[in-house]
């Protein structure tokens, strides 16, 4: 599985970006997955119009990703909606998107916790 990782922080203070980075490395290396890329930033989660996301996006769109891995749900956006948005706009591609804190995984089967 090619995997793409995503981190983010709204400010100073919280889970760190190289927190984050070092967690999802462990976890993508202990599952066996093919680190294809990685994108971090500072940023609100209010929006999906950030930098660091729409590379991942560009990566999806190409078809180079299987699963894109976060920390955390909230790491997409804040708000449901338009977090869910963007959820569909992954699986629609077969690309699932593996929340590490919440242990879930959503995929065009659905959610899965583990």
């Amino acid at each position: 599985m090619r995997v793409f990782f995503y981190c983010r922080v709204a400010h100073d203070g919280g889970f760190s970006l190289e927190a984050q980075g070092a967690e999802l490395r462990r976890y993508a290396e202990r599952a066996g997955y093919t680190i294809v890329g990685a994108a971090d930033e500072n940023g609100s989660g209010l929006t999906l119009d950030r930098p660091a996301l729409q590379k991942v996006t560009q990566a999806v769109l190409a078809g180079e990703v299987d699963v894109v891995l976060v920390h955390s749900l909230t790491r997409i956006g804040r708000e449901w909606g338009m977090t869910q948005s963007y959820i569909d706009q992954l699986t629609r591609r077969k690309v699932k998107l593996l929340c590490i804190k919440e242990r879930c995984l959503f995929s065009e089967k659905g959610v899965t916790r583990f």
